[in-house]
């Protein structure tokens, strides 16, 4: 059996009083048998991930769950329109304000200078914005401290998006709740449970950049 401590999805000392019990319990449920197939690894090491698109279509195609996914689809609009915004700023442009309604839609006021190609890059910025984010968030899933200096990142984020560009009420409420519902996850869940949240965080933008990309059309 062969494994690098360097692997683990979360530090040992974000596990509580058991960090030690916890620590070992993830680090052999991220380890696997070197008689094992390619396949048997990737299920065995990303079971959190698999989990989490499993739960995610589930809900996506029972109407009566679909509710569930309703905070996911505030924090995938909030991704969408930042996205729109951090381009505009790359521009040389900026944001405006940011407003996120209850039925999940969004709007980014930005501003350039007016140039075609950089309208352009910053009208197509929210769904490949979301894609490429929703790429780095899986990238660093199985990593020592990935899943938790993420989902920080993301809950601190939320707030200072909400001190300088969030405008409209329902988001001023809504997005420093989730903010720190995921700070406070990130501090007291177990590796574990912490893998699973953080993964389906990271599906939900994949799916946002694939999913309501049809409403273009």
């Amino acid at each position: 059996m062969k494994f690098d401590t360097d692997e683990l999805c979360t530090p040992p000392e974000v596990c509580g009083p058991d960090a030690e019990g916890s620590k070992h319990a993830h680090l052999i449920a991220q380890t696997t048998d070197d008689n094992d197939n390619r396949i048997t690894k990737f299920l065995k090491r990303d079971k959190p991930l698999l989990g989490a698109i499993a739960a995610m279509v589930l809900l996506m195609n029972f109407q009566k769950l679909s509710y569930i996914l309703y905070p996911f689809k505030i924090f995938s609009t909030w991704i969408h329109e930042l996205c729109h915004g951090t381009a505009a700023i790359l521009v040389g442009g900026g944001i405006s304000k940011l407003l996120i309604y209850p039925d999940t839609s969004g709007l980014a006021w930005t501003y350039t200078d007016g140039a075609t190609w950089k309208r352009g890059f910053v009208a197509s910025a929210g769904y490949t914005g979301t894609a490429v984010l929703g790429m780095i968030l899986l990238l660093f899933r199985r990593t020592h401290r990935g899943p938790t200096i993420g989902t920080i990142s993301l809950g601190v984020l939320m707030i200072f998006s909400c001190i300088f560009y969030v405008r409209n009420t329902f988001a001023l409420i809504m997005l420093p709740i989730m903010a720190v519902v995921f700070i406070l996850c990130a501090w007291k869940l177990k590796a574990k449970h912490l893998g699973y949240l953080y993964s389906f965080l990271a599906a939900t933008c994949s799916f946002n950049a694939v999913d309501n990309i049809s409403e273009l059309f």
